[in-house]
């Protein structure tokens, strides 16, 4: 029974210092397209570009490692317009910050694209190797949720 208990506890430890994978994006039309501001873990970057886990990660790491993490964007998240045109999200490296949020630090990135938003759907994989992981988007005054399961959200039907 005293083995039973330990690995009991064992796994609840383990179980409870499981953070799930969450990124959170809020999208904002402009006249000129979309413009948003995407929060990305610093812990799931470190994971999926590889990076040594073994110590913390530092700005002037994400800085030396701009263009990888700009170009994993580019690949893993897009605009597609009703015409079946991809369009990728900008962004300014020189603005991106270090935000705490949920006892956890992010990257944010100011993003923009000359896509029409009104006729769009986001497409979102960043983060397809953490199993868990999800996109919480804030769009015209409503929440949804990107995962695995559901890649996309539909801009037109989410404004409806």
């Amino acid at each position: 029974m005293k083995w039973l208990a330990v690995i009991s506890l064992c796994f609840s430890c383990c179980v409870s210092a499981h953070s799930l994978s969450t990124a959170f994006i809020q999208l904002q039309p402009d006249a000129k397209g979309l413009s948003a501001r995407l929060e990305l873990s610093i812990v799931d970057l470190q994971q999926v570009l590889n990076w040594p886990t073994d110590q913390d990660v530092r700005w002037s790491d994400i800085q030396k490692h701009k263009a990888t993490i700009t170009s994993y964007l580019h690949q893993h998240m897009y605009l597609q317009d009703a015409q079946n045109n991809r369009c990728i999200f900008e962004t300014d490296a020189s603005a991106w910050t270090a935000v705490e949020k949920n006892h956890s630090y992010y990257l944010s990135l100011p993003l923009f694209s000359s896509c029409n938003t009104e006729q769009s759907t986001l497409h979102y994989q960043l983060f397809s190797e953490l199993h868990d992981h999800k996109l919480l988007v804030n769009w015209q005054q409503k929440q949804w949720v990107i995962s695995q399961q559901s890649p996309q959200l539909n801009l037109i039907k989410a404004t409806l």
